[in-house]
């Protein structure tokens, strides 16, 4: 099968657009889109960050949205056994290639009332997103891009990421009353999280817990003067109450601070297409302030994030169908 998007796909993934480093692969995006008719409008996020707004003579009806950032460490494209492998292969420069074509298509054929945000850092704090709720822009529909394997998404799990920082006097080990552990503190705090019972949730499942950075210590005969942990919590519930038991947990032996968190999204799909539930968090919670959002994208999540990342072609081929068929839905309402 030949597939006329190819080279294009191959292109944007040799650009490293690691979180943080995002404005090289914006400008070819940038280049790409122009050159197809699209008027740019650029908004700053932070110093040297801006999201892209693409939109033609039309008021975009229907805007296809996803991030433009991804997870480190960068590795160029490979293509093998009908497979493109690289870092961004489906999460989610393969959703972007797919809109891409999918808007060509549908230019092609007259349907003008569509456009594009796509938008910086979602991979660490959702900075891009945030800043996108002041843009003078709404739409009847939002087709937002993350690798589900092309299954319109019914709901998504919230998130709470945490750090957690505990304070010791340093002291010769031999001497317990001379000295403390923030180590011993942290660990106190991180067993009562581990084992409090965590909402469930029907629909969404249970509430998981994932312990991802510990830091602390000098030596094995020195209590540690400082200790911190990093945690990414799956939500299922409204997030406030459970960062609220948070710090009643961790109250007495460690700080706490939340550099970001949102509630779990349940979205309003159609009757007839192919649904999921997924575990992850997205961009969505930011975006449904400028209109309602379906979630779906080629890809399996289950690869993003790894040293194996990639997409399967045809089912890359698949998305774009299947977004060209979703804007027309609401082009055509």
């Amino acid at each position: 099968m030949q597939y006329p998007w190819l080279d294009t796909f191959i292109h944007w993934l040799k650009i490293d657009s690691t979180s943080g480093d995002e404005a090289e692969f914006l400008e070819a995006l940038e280049k790409y889109f122009v050159a197809e008719g699209y008027t740019a409008q650029r908004q700053p996020v932070e110093e040297g960050r801006w999201n892209l707004l693409l939109t033609t003579s039309e008021s975009p009806k229907a805007l296809f949205s996803t991030h433009v950032d991804t997870v480190p460490p960068f590795f160029g494209p490979k293509i093998e056994d009908g497979k493109v492998f690289a870092r961004g292969a489906c999460d989610t420069k393969g959703g972007i290639v797919a809109m891409a074509e999918a808007g060509r298509r549908l230019k092609d054929a007259g349907h003008l009332a569509h456009g594009y945000l796509f938008v910086v850092g979602e991979e660490v704090d959702h900075c891009g997103a945030k800043a996108s709720v002041t843009l003078s822009v709404q739409t009847d529909q939002i087709i937002l891009c993350e690798p589900t394997v092309n299954q319109v998404v019914k709901a998504q799990k919230g998130m709470v990421k945490l750090e957690l920082r505990a304070a010791g006097v340093a002291g010769h080990s031999a001497f317990p009353d001379r000295g403390e552990s923030a180590i011993e503190k942290l660990l106190v705090v991180l067993e009562r999280i581990r084992s409090h019972e965590w909402p469930t949730n029907e629909i969404l499942g249970p509430t998981t817990i994932n312990v991802g950075v510990i830091e602390g210590g000098v030596a094995a005969n020195v209590f540690a003067p400082s200790a911190r942990a990093e945690l990414l919590i799956r939500a299922v519930s409204p997030v406030e109450p459970l960062m609220e038991t948070l710090r009643e947990l961790s109250a007495g032996n460690c700080e706490i601070s939340f550099p970001a968190s949102n509630d779990p999204v349940f979205f309003e799909i159609p009757d007839d297409v192919s649904h999921t539930i997924v575990p992850f968090n997205t961009d969505a919670t930011y975006l449904s302030e400028l209109g309602p959002v379906w979630l779906v994208g080629p890809g399996d999540i289950q690869t993003a994030h790894s040293d194996h990342e990639h997409i399967v072609l045809d089912e890359l081929e698949r998305g774009i169908e299947l977004y060209e068929r979703l804007a027309l839905r609401v082009l055509n309402a």
